[in-house]
């Protein structure tokens, strides 16, 4: 793991006779990997703080985590639309799944937002007219969305005939996440340490919001702990790695390879709510790594 990172801060001290080598597909799967098991836990960490209002949430811990570029800021790239259009769609989707999770059950609505892996691969043609949808990549994500299913069904008890608005806000969310991830491919000669001024920006938007709309504020020793460790991990180191990942890698392969999220996030949120994990969850846990495999693979000629 300290190899990893220092190589991800450091990746001009990995050269060879002086021309630097591009980074792996090991590595790009590491970075993608390393965003998914931080983002597994963002869910049980924003249920831990039920006080603290979405605006001010969502500001506090943008603003930490493009603080953690700080000491790369001389590998910012001051793209605007890179800037503004990120900055737009990370504050969009962070307080869509706030305010989702406050909404409505948090189960249900954490696994509907995770439906952006499966939108990361069935969108990935429009984004990008080099990159066609085969049979294999098709139904790896039907048996990664099936597992999702299951797992809602099975956590929630069956899914609800009404028509929940954290439901729709979950699902927006997972449009927005989606659709940023793709249009990111687009600027793949800029740094992922840009995100940092990305990640500023939407915190203080967040936090200018939370100043109009009056939010109250009160914080106790164990809310600030957890603010921290999102700033720092969810919404902070995450950002720079998946930035990296999806500028360098099949956009098939890493929306697969995140729909060990939704399963993560949902055994994380059972183990700290009190809820008992089940059969039901396991199935869906071997549906979806099995879909994970499947989308990975490439036809060969």
């Amino acid at each position: 793991m300290f190899i990893f990172i220092k190589r991800f801060y450091y990746p001009d001290t990995y050269l060879s006779n002086g021309v630097h080598q591009p980074s792996g597909t090991l590595l790009t799967g590491l970075a993608a990997l390393a965003a998914i098991l931080m983002w597994s836990v963002m869910a049980l960490l924003t249920v831990k703080l039920p006080a603290v209002p979405p605006f001010f949430l969502a500001g506090s811990t943008l603003l930490l985590g493009g603080l953690i570029s700080l000491p790369k800021i001389r590998a910012w790239h001051w793209n605007t639309k890179f800037i503004l259009v990120g900055a737009a769609a990370v504050f969009l989707y962070q307080f869509l799944l706030f305010i989702a999770l406050r909404s409505s059950p948090a189960i249900e609505c954490n696994l509907i937002n995770y439906l952006w892996p499966l939108l990361i691969i069935l969108l990935a043609p429009i984004f990008d007219r080099q990159v066609h949808l085969r049979p294999v990549h098709i139904l790896g994500g039907l048996l990664g969305f099936s597992g999702a299913v299951i797992a809602i069904y099975n956590q929630a008890n069956g899914i609800s005939t009404a028509l929940y608005w954290g439901y729709l806000m979950a699902l927006g969310a997972a449009l927005t996440w989606s659709s940023y991830s793709l249009y990111m491919k687009r600027f793949a000669n800029t740094s992922a340490w840009t995100m940092g001024p990305v990640c500023i920006i939407s915190g203080i938007f967040s936090l200018s919001g939370s100043m109009i709309s009056g939010e109250v504020i009160r914080l106790g020793r164990v809310d600030i702990l957890y603010l921290v460790i999102i700033g720092l991990g969810p919404l902070g180191l995450s950002f720079y790695l998946w930035n990296y990942a999806m500028k360098r890698a099949d956009p098939r392969k890493i929306g697969t390879l995140s729909y060990l999220a939704p399963i993560l996030s949902t055994i994380w949120l059972s183990l700290g709510t009190g809820l008992p994990l089940s059969f039901g969850l396991l199935i869906a846990l071997g549906l979806v790594v099995s879909g994970a495999i499947l989308g990975r693979r490439e036809r060969r000629n």
